[in-house]
């Protein structure tokens, strides 16, 4: 029985997967959530408390034991997590990951845990593609080829040069893919994320995946410059100048870490080490992956 649950980090695939790109997913397990019965008397706790009671009155979820979960709930069940809110690191899907396990009945097939997941986590965000919650559920990395068609990844890949950088300012997610619905109705953006950015997206997938660098360097300086030229709006005004730093030294690259807007950003340099890059962008806190 799984006790704990990662974070996730969409490390490539942000919105090009909504048009048919490839995306790469992976647990984040330097943050972790899981179930307590503890008293701690924080704002986390009753927080937590709440939005539990609230699935447990209004979640119509046939495959959950929810008179387990609400006799659980009122020995003082909550989920106690290290997992930020709104950050972009899968903190409702690791809730959802959990409330699966303990009372759901999980398959022994990837495709119907995700659409089991995706159902569960429906009640947070309205319409899941249940991605978030199967990273944290399976705890392994995933290659998705597209919604329907996910690969579990049998080793971790090497991410040598990637970081994330702490915005410290939380977003929501559905505002921000909004925006980016309304954008693919110009027909020229949709053209451009199909021809280009995706492209760029798959590319860097095979590049990570096999292992060369520099290719990667290439293929994610195009993706920043392509969100920074047709994303601004889900570039944190704050890390702007940071961004295009980046793109014009060659020291790093930035680019958005799931929906942007806030939360963490995504950073690569092969030309610096974790400790420099931190000297380099002392105004932020960066985290290795």
């Amino acid at each position: 029985m799984l006790t704990s649950f990662p974070a996730k980090v969409l490390l490539l695939g942000e919105y090009t997967i909504l048009n048919g790109s490839k995306a790469l997913a992976l647990p984040y397990k330097s943050l972790m959530g899981e179930w307590s019965f503890e008293d701690d008397h924080s704002s986390y706790r009753e927080s937590s408390r709440r939005s539990l009671l609230e699935f447990i009155q209004k979640s119509k979820a046939q495959s959950i034991d929810l008179s387990k979960m609400k006799s659980d709930y009122d020995q003082g069940l909550w989920f106690k997590s290290t997992i930020p809110q709104g950050f972009g690191l899968g903190s409702s899907g690791a809730v959802i990951a959990a409330i699966f396990e303990r009372y759901g009945a999980p398959s022994d097939k990837l495709l119907s845990n995700k659409e089991g997941l995706a159902r569960l986590e429906d009640f947070f965000h309205g319409s899941s593609s249940g991605l978030d919650p199967l990273v944290s559920y399976i705890q392994k990395p995933l290659l998705i080829h597209n919604f329907n068609q996910v690969e579990v990844l049998a080793e971790r890949p090497n991410l040598k040069g990637f970081f994330l950088l702490n915005t410290g300012k939380p977003r929501q997610t559905g505002p921000l893919v909004n925006i980016y619905r309304e954008k693919m109705k110009d027909p020229e953006f949709n053209q451009s994320c199909a021809n280009i950015l995706s492209t760029e997206v798959n590319f860097a997938i095979e590049s990570v995946l096999g292992n060369r660098s520099e290719n990667l360097s290439h293929h994610l300086w195009h993706i920043s410059k392509f969100q920074w030229d047709f994303f601004p709006e889900m570039i944190p005004t704050k890390e702007r100048a940071l961004w295009t730093r980046g793109l014009e030294s060659g020291d790093y690259i930035l680019k958005l870490c799931g929906a942007g807007g806030g939360g963490f950003i995504l950073g690569h340099s092969l030309k610096y080490d974790i400790h420099q890059m931190r000297e380099l962008l002392n105004t932020h806190e960066l985290r290795e992956l």
